[in-house]
């Protein structure tokens, strides 16, 4: 009986490093998604904006043509 009750708490112990790691592992993959929604949220300013600046310009010939 004993033996078991050692297994079972050996078991216990390795589930909750487990589950400790995972959260953290976790918590770090959801700073990143933040990290990096807020640079896909940048990249889409910038483009909206320099699609703004293209627009003023009009679509004359290039200085080459």
């Amino acid at each position: 009986m004993e033996n078991r009750l050692t297994k079972l708490e050996m078991l216990y112990s390795d589930q909750s490093r487990m589950l400790e790691d995972l959260s953290a592992e976790m918590y770090q993959q959801q700073l990143e998604v933040k990290r990096l929604t807020a640079r896909v949220e940048l990249l889409e300013e910038k483009l909206a904006a320099s699609s703004e600046s293209n627009d003023i310009g009009g679509h004359d010939r290039p200085p080459h043509y």
